[in-house]
Parts: C-alpha cells; sequence; structure tokens
C-alpha cells in the first residue's frame, strides 16, 4: 500500500499534469472558459469588450505566478508538489502567455471595432508604454522556451532574457492590481485575492534568496 507522500507524489507525476499534456489541458480550459463567458457579454458594446479583455488576464495570471515562484519554493518546500512546479516552469510560462493571447485578442477587438471608444475612454499612454513591452518580452520568453528560439541567444543571453523577463512580467501583473486596488472604486475580491497571491510569490523568493544568503555566510564563516 502506497503511503501519503508516495500517493502525492504519483498524483504529480501523472502524465496529464505534466509536460504538453498540461499544457493543452490549461489551454483548453483557459479557451472553454473564454468561450462560455463571451455569450454573456454585449461585445457590440466596447464596455463588453473591456470585460473580456479584463477577464482573459485573471485566467492567465495564476500560471504565471506559479511560474515566478517555482525555483524558490523548490528550495523552500522540497516535496512533489515543488517538484512538479519546478519541472514543469517552462509550461506555466507557456500557459500564461496563451492566456495573454486572449487578452491580446480582445485588446485588437476594442481597438478595430471601438477605435472611438479606445482613444476616449481607454487609452492611456502610461498602460501602452507597460502593456508593448510586456508583449514584447513574453513573446521573446515564449520563442526561447523552444529549442529554435534558444539556439539564437547565448547561455548567458538566454539566462538574463528569462530571469530579468520574469521579473518583469510578474512586476508588470502585480502592479496592475496594485493599482486597481488604490485607484478605482469597482474592487472585485478576485483583485484582492491577486494582488496577495503576487505579494506571496514575491516574498517566497525573498525568502529563498534569503536562505541562501544565510547559507553562504555560514559556509565562510566555517
Amino acid at each position: 500500500m502506497k503511503t501519503g507522500a508516495a500517493r502525492q507524489s504519483s498524483v504529480w507525476s501523472g502524465k496529464a499534469l505534466n509536460g504538453w499534456w498540461l499544457f493543452w489541458l490549461v489551454a483548453a480550459g483557459t479557451g472553454a472558459a473564454v468561450a462560455l463567458r463571451m455569450p454573456t457579454m454585449d461585445l457590440a458594446d466596447p464596455l463588453g469588450v473591456s470585460a473580456m479583455i479584463q477577464f482573459s488576464v485573471r485566467v492567465a495570471v495564476p500560471w504565471l505566478f506559479l511560474a515566478f515562484a517555482a525555483s524558490a519554493l523548490a528550495a523552500l518546500t522540497p516535496g512533489a508538489f515543488s517538484r512538479w512546479l519546478l519541472r514543469n516552469r517552462r509550461i506555466l510560462g507557456l500557459c500564461f502567455a496563451a492566456g495573454m493571447g486572449w487578452q491580446l485578442f480582445f485588446i485588437l477587438w476594442l481597438v478595430t471595432l471601438h477605435w472611438n471608444y479606445y482613444l476616449e475612454e481607454a487609452y492611456s499612454y502610461f498602460d501602452l508604454a507597460v502593456q508593448v513591452p510586456g508583449y514584447l518580452v513574453l513573446i521573446a520568453m515564449s520563442a526561447t522556451s523552444f529549442r529554435f528560439g534558444r539556439s539564437k541567444l547565448s547561455a548567458r543571453q538566454w539566462k538574463a532574457l528569462h530571469k530579468g523577463g520574469i521579473y518583469f512580467l510578474w512586476a508588470v501583473v502585480w502592479n496592475t492590481y496594485w493599482y486597481e486596488l488604490f485607484y478605482y472604486e469597482d474592487i472585485q475580491p478576485i483583485d484582492y485575492a491577486y494582488y496577495w497571491a503576487g505579494f506571496a510569490a514575491w516574498g517566497v523568493r525573498v525568502a529563498a534568496w534569503s536562505r541562501k544568503r544565510l547559507g553562504s555566510h555560514a559556509l565562510g564563516a566555517a
């Protein structure tokens, strides 16, 4: 009979929850969620399209936070789940990219069919200055997650892109929810949840970094 730890390890090692099976499962779930949400919105109204932009981000964000915290959790709490996170970190990042693809789709919908509303109500120089670099970084990270893209960069360049990129994407997303909480009145419970989830992901990385530093100092002192 398997122990509890062995059963947990078996669950997280299952084929459907790893590698490309995981990606297609999440991508299909995201697509289904978007497809089910769309009929509930009046997409002839720019407010309905804006709501879909917001919804598509919400279904994507958890995968970014998990990918961001993966290596730190593996260092702090070794176990079946943290090993699963670390093993699938690239896939989790691609799951986030797939979700954000829906956001881009609805942004283009808004710009194309509701141009006047976009200019008068939705356009923000600050948002544009953040979103465009964010998408460029996300596209670059996604492309270089595959062998054909990675081969275009040196190991040092690839590491700089992916390490710097994940921090940048985390900062863009987390600051969106920070701004939402402190500058808007129509706050939803999920806004609080994502704000604190993003903060926790950052805290986990800080804790892992601190432990590594303290360990290095201890070895040096010894």
